[in-house]
């Protein structure tokens, strides 16, 4: 018997040994936000000429999780929102006819939240990752995916680029028209976004 315990308690001296030696790897969960190097383009059609607005100013935040060897091992928040007047475009006649068809007075941000995110290595510290979650327009909800390149900086930053298009149908956001009704914009809006996370 005495015997019997001394190999138990030698095992469980080896198993903590072991453990002490190689410690078991943790992710290292890091808290980001969007700053002012950031962009977001909305860019749309009509039958004459395309148009465009762009934003410098609005906001988001990002949690992202790495392991020891700094390989990104999860994303569990990833949001923006943008305020829907930040907007702007060379054209007074096109902020005023986006702002109206967004109503923006009554709902004055467009915000994405996710809900879960995969991603896969598509290089060293690059990757590319597909952000799963609700995009609210014009005070109306639904699912999409953002497909996102992200790049890991030296100095800890993360930069993330991507393009996302959007059926103004779906959102029941009415299409501006012009020449006194007789031409709408497209359907299909494409947003664009160059993103760069701080720490």
């Amino acid at each position: 018997m005495a015997k019997h315990y001394a190999i138990l308690n030698a095992t469980r001296l080896s198993i903590f040994a072991c453990c002490l030696a190689f410690p078991q790897l943790s992710d290292a969960q890091t808290s980001y936000t969007i700053d002012s190097n950031s962009v977001i383009h909305l860019k749309g059609t009509s039958p004459l000429h395309n148009w465009g607005m762009t934003a410098h100013s609005f906001t988001g935040n990002a949690t992202f999780s790495f392991l020891p060897d700094s390989q990104l091992s999860s994303i569990t928040v990833f949001s923006l929102r943008l305020p829907v007047l930040n907007l702007k475009s060379e054209s007074k006649g096109t902020e005023k006819n986006a702002y109206k068809a967004l109503k923006g007075d009554e709902f004055k941000d467009i915000v994405f939240e996710l809900i879960s995110a995969k991603f896969k290595s598509s290089g060293y510290k690059h990757y590319l990752i597909l952000l799963h979650g609700n995009l609210t327009m014009a005070g109306v909800t639904q699912p999409t995916t953002l497909k996102t390149y992200a790049a890991i900086n030296e100095d800890g930053s993360i930069s993330c680029s991507g393009s996302l298009p959007v059926y103004l149908s779906d959102y029941n956001i009415e299409r501006p028209t012009y020449l006194l009704g007789t031409m709408k914009v497209g359907d299909i809006l494409t947003l664009t976004y160059s993103l760069h996370l701080v720490n």
